[in-house]
């Protein structure tokens, strides 16, 4: 008998304090609303919303004061934060949560640091679960998490920038590997003789089991949370569009909405998320996005950067009311708070939102009150 109780108290135990270690929390959190027949974020406490705000606040190349950047943003009207959030400012607004290192596959890595994974090997397959959990333990039980992102700009497309890419890298893969297996069933069961038909057919496999491992972790650890996948590159320069249909295709089962990084320049592209949206029917978050411009003798890498930044805030300000006028855009994110070099070597300065010590950029910085204001107008109250 007091074995027998022993056991019951063991097990009662085990309920409380492992399973709770286990799975997140139930805690209420952001979700999408229609109103009007337009698309909204909604707080916790049921309030609409259309996020804007700053990617990468926690860059790492330079020291930003926390504290400081958050009053600087709120006295701007931004009501939230983009992917790359610190950890200090993750109780201040709602923010984006993202990874971006567990499939290293961003094209702008370049082909020497592109690292493809066999995501037909199950110890690949457990890896990724596990990083998957950690990206949604580390959250779980924050109300403000708007949802979750995933790789940003992935080399999916068979042509892309890197020179590389995942059809390749399993074709080429050690004959006893399992996506090397994957791969030769594929061929067995595969007729004609088109190869580029036939490296879409296999990428479409790829991205099937991708997704199926990936997007299947994040709906088991992260439960009722808002998840938006691939970060993904649309231009109307193929080259620099990192969403392959099929790849958009098998994606979509495990999200509930896109995430779209345009082209860092001014001119609303209506026309091509037009496209993206008819093809999914579901909300877009502009998850990285900027309108550059020129600063002195800085190096600025962009396309078409405007001359000054009163020029790019008039620009930045006619985007984002673009946006708040497309019934399925939920939010716009600027990238990057302060100018930094570029990562992986690349010459060149990454352009800031704010000047030296989170100073003020002329124009933009009044264009974006203005815009913000008129964001808080459009707003439904409830």
């Amino acid at each position: 008998m007091r074995q027998l109780q022993s056991i019951l108290l063991a097990i009662v135990l085990l309920s409380a304090f492992g399973l709770h270690a286990a799975r997140p929390s139930a805690a209420k959190a952001i979700s999408f609303t229609k109103i009007d027949g337009r698309h909204w974020l909604t707080s916790p406490d049921g309030q609409p919303f259309f996020a804007h705000g700053i990617t990468h606040v926690n860059n790492t190349r330079v020291k930003i004061d926390f504290a400081k950047i958050s009053k600087a943003c709120k006295a701007l009207g931004f009501n939230a934060y983009g992917y790359g959030c610190p950890e200090q400012l993750r109780t201040d607004m709602p923010f984006v949560e993202s990874w971006n290192h567990l499939v290293p596959i961003s094209y702008y890595r370049g082909k020497d640091n592109i690292r493809f994974l066999d995501v037909f090997d199950p110890k690949i397959q457990a890896k990724l679960d596990n990083g998957v959990k950690a990206s949604c333990f580390r959250s779980r039980n924050n109300p403000n998490v708007i949802g979750y992102c995933w790789t940003d700009l992935g080399a999916w497309p068979l042509e892309n920038p890197s020179g590389r890419n995942w059809v390749d890298f399993i074709r080429n893969l050690p004959g006893d590997a399992p996506g090397q297996k994957a791969y030769r069933q594929f061929l067995n069961g595969r007729k004609g003789k088109d190869d580029q038909a036939r490296d879409r057919a296999f990428l479409r496999l790829i991205a099937r089991e991708y997704f199926r491992v990936v997007g299947g972790a994040q709906r088991k650890y992260a439960p009722g949370r808002l998840v938006f996948g691939e970060r993904f590159g649309v231009s109307k320069l193929s080259r620099f569009t990192t969403m392959a249909p099929e790849v958009l295709e098998e994606m979509l089962p495990y999200v509930d909405g896109i995430a779209i990084q345009p082209p860092f320049q001014s001119g609303f592209p209506k026309e091509q998320f037009d496209k993206i949206y008819k093809q999914t029917g579901k909300p877009i978050i502009l998850c990285d996005f900027a309108v550059r411009f020129k600063d002195g003798d800085k190096d600025i890498r962009s396309w078409k950067p405007e001359e000054n930044s009163v020029a790019a805030g008039k620009a930045y300000a006619e985007y984002v009311k673009a946006a708040l006028k497309t019934d399925y855009i939920v939010g716009v994110f600027w990238c990057n708070p302060v100018d930094t070099a570029k990562g992986f070597g690349k010459p060149g300065v990454k352009q800031g939102f704010f000047g030296d010590g989170l100073t003020e950029r002329p124009g933009l910085h009044q264009s974006v009150k203005e815009i913000n204001a008129f964001r808080d107008r459009m707003t439904p109250k409830r």
